[in-house]
């Protein structure tokens, strides 16, 4: 004969009101996880599929504005000549014009006299850069204009739409910050040793082949002197480019980049990227480096 549980009409109502309450307290539990971006449980879509959606989102825009800056310590110690402040514009989806910053002379009033008297040295040393790239057949051209063109020009480098797109290709890891603002989620994208060490290389050769001395097409329209002048500097080239080559071989590298992203539109905030360079061999902790650099989105249409 089998047993039979009998409720009274009271037990029934506080079952069914404990299986209520367990339900009410998962959905607001899943509620918390869905706008809380300190909460990584649940999630639309994974981090790296975030930022192919910011690619598709600014190179859909007709057009934003954005400005960023950029700083290099060696040793501990900034070096002046790495700090470059700048704007810029993308137009027609691949059109991107960049022009540098001066900063502020009236900060130099706030700090000590040594410390006004190099910045002032640093700001007048500095020389005004403009560049106008466009994407053609899928590379970015920097196109020949009136000071475009003059040796040291930085911003080719800095063009934000190329950033993200080469982010989007390199070997890296991709996860999800916790802690961003309403509306908005951090990406914080950390490259592999090899290819924080393969960008880094890269960057620098092109550095190293800009730098590198022309020599005439035909030895007969210069004297002996200028052809020993640019033996020289061609000499002088190679040994500095040896020396590079000899460094990036001991170099450790490490290159992550933190993506501010706007998660209504799908669009970028801010852009940063912190490098540090350290190298294995002894003694040469004063060549030690870290480059920032951080850029600011707005003004999209």
């Amino acid at each position: 004969m089998g047993c039979k549980v009998k409720y009274s009409k009271k037990g029934l109502m506080t079952v069914r009101k404990s299986l209520l309450l367990k339900g009410l307290v998962l959905m607001i539990f899943t509620l918390s996880c869905v706008f809380n971006s300190g909460c990584s449980v649940i999630r639309d879509k994974p981090a790296k599929e975030d930022l192919s959606l910011v690619l598709a989102g600014i190179t859909g825009s007709d057009g934003v504005t954005f400005k960023g800056s950029t700083m290099l310590t060696k040793g501990g110690k900034t070096v002046p000549e790495s700090m470059i402040f700048y704007e810029g514009t993308v137009q027609d989806h691949k059109k991107v014009n960049l022009y540098t910053l001066l900063p502020d002379k009236s900060s130099a009033t706030k700090k000590s006299a040594n410390s006004a008297k190099d910045l002032k040295s640093s700001i007048t040393s500095m020389k005004a850069f403009h560049s106008q790239l466009e994407k053609k057949e899928g590379e970015w051209v920097a196109l020949t204009t009136e000071g475009s063109s003059e040796d040291g020009n930085p911003l080719a480098l800095l063009n934000p739409l190329k950033q993200l797109e080469e982010l989007q290709s390199m070997e890296a890891n991709v996860t999800e910050d916790a802690g961003a603002g309403r509306g908005t989620n951090v990406l914080r994208i950390e490259l592999t040793p090899a290819e924080a060490r393969k960008q880094l290389t890269a960057e620098l050769e092109k550095e190293m082949q800009d730098l590198r001395p022309e020599t005439p097409d035909s030895a007969g329209k210069i004297t002996k002197n200028d052809q020993a002048v640019t033996q020289a500097l061609v000499e002088l080239w190679e040994k500095k480019n040896n020396e590079l080559q000899q460094k990036l071989k001991q170099a450790n590298v490490e290159t992550v980049y933190h993506l501010t992203v706007d998660t209504k539109h799908n669009l970028p905030r801010k852009l940063t990227l912190n490098r540090k360079v350290t190298y294995s061999e002894a003694g040469n902790e004063s060549d030690n480096e870290t480059y920032v650099s951080q850029v600011n989105f707005s003004g999209f249409r």
